[in-house]
């Protein structure tokens, strides 16, 4: 069977195409778009008529694609922007009468749950305890788990806790960036509310005297990451690719560095994994940061898989 899994986020609409054979899966296509689609939920409560629009763009964009690759099925699922809109179901309605796709709002322990799944496919020598984060536009997700190798390839069944927290990157960035470069105030602002969410997620304190950990970052910022610190001319394979690992001295260094950068500069360091990111990018390295300092994990592993990937291993699961 080949599957068309669509992830609609607050910033991006990521789709993967994908042959399933039994448990396994093919990937054969990649593609991201940037929506915006969480652009003034935090102020307003509600999904715009223009983020809408742009949304419905992007769905018959990517539904043109997945037809022309002969997909037999489509998943389509939404996470914090569509989750928190108080017109959610305002958006439910124009995505099947606009596009004639189904439109499924995840949960924040259903989005965590598949998030962990896929992200730890790729890593065959995670045994002990591994703490999960992916930072999206509306919230991050941290999901705590023990020996997810072991459970290849229903990783979920390692899952001991899960949080979703409102500190996503495009939230905290209209909430607490004033200007870019942010001034020192506002780093203290941005700061402050990422850790109080943190001190507040009990799977941290856990973590912390659980003894060895690994850290793993998965999707928007920790894969725009990885690409920018292996530079522009980086070949990482968003197909194929291997997990890449940061220090938590080089997340530090560049947590510093983009703080200090207009977002032309941030562009600047790698145009491709930065376009339409460049303006967020600085608070989302900012909740790496934090999450690595927290939990005293010297390395963050960037895993090449993210959730659109979780929905295929959640289709399987379920059928």
């Amino acid at each position: 069977m080949r599957i068309a899994a669509i992830d609609v986020g607050t910033n991006t609409a990521q789709l993967l195409i994908a042959d399933v054979t039994g448990k396994r899966i093919e990937r054969l296509h990649v593609a991201e778009r940037f929506v915006r689609l969480g652009e003034g939920v935090d102020a307003t409560g509600r999904i715009s008529k223009a983020a809408l629009r742009r949304l419905g763009d992007v769905l018959r964009d990517h539904r043109s694609v997945a037809e022309a690759h002969e997909v037999d099925q489509f998943v389509v699922c939404a996470t914090s922007a569509s989750r928190d809109a108080t017109n959610r179901d305002e958006v439910i309605r124009f995505v099947r009468d606009e596009t004639g796709l189904p439109y499924e709002i995840l949960s924040g322990e259903e989005e965590a749950t598949w998030s962990f799944a896929a992200a730890t496919a790729p890593f065959r020598d995670v045994h002990a305890g591994c703490l999960v984060v992916d930072v999206g536009g509306g919230s991050t997700e941290l999901v705590a788990g023990t020996n997810p190798s072991g459970h290849t390839p229903n990783a979920e069944r390692s899952i001991s806790a899960r949080v979703s927290l409102n500190i996503g990157c495009i939230r905290l960035t209209e909430r607490c960036f004033t200007s870019q470069p942010p001034a020192p105030n506002d780093i203290s602002f941005a700061r402050n509310a990422i850790d109080s969410a943190l001190e507040h997620a009990t799977l941290i304190a856990s973590s912390r005297n659980d003894g060895a950990l690994t850290v793993i970052g998965t999707a928007g910022t920790a894969s725009a990451l990885a690409l920018v610190d292996t530079g522009p001319d980086s070949t990482i394979d968003p197909l194929n690719g291997s997990p890449h690992t940061l220090t938590s001295e080089r997340v530090r260094h560049w947590r510093e560095d983009v703080l200090r950068r207009s977002p032309e500069e941030v562009l600047a360091l790698h145009p491709k994994a930065m376009e339409h990111r460049a303006t967020v990018f600085p608070v989302g390295v900012m909740i790496l940061d934090a999450v690595l300092e927290q939990t005293g994990a010297s390395v963050l592993h960037v895993s090449p898989y993210e959730l659109r990937h979780g929905l295929i291993l959640r289709h399987l699961a379920s059928a």
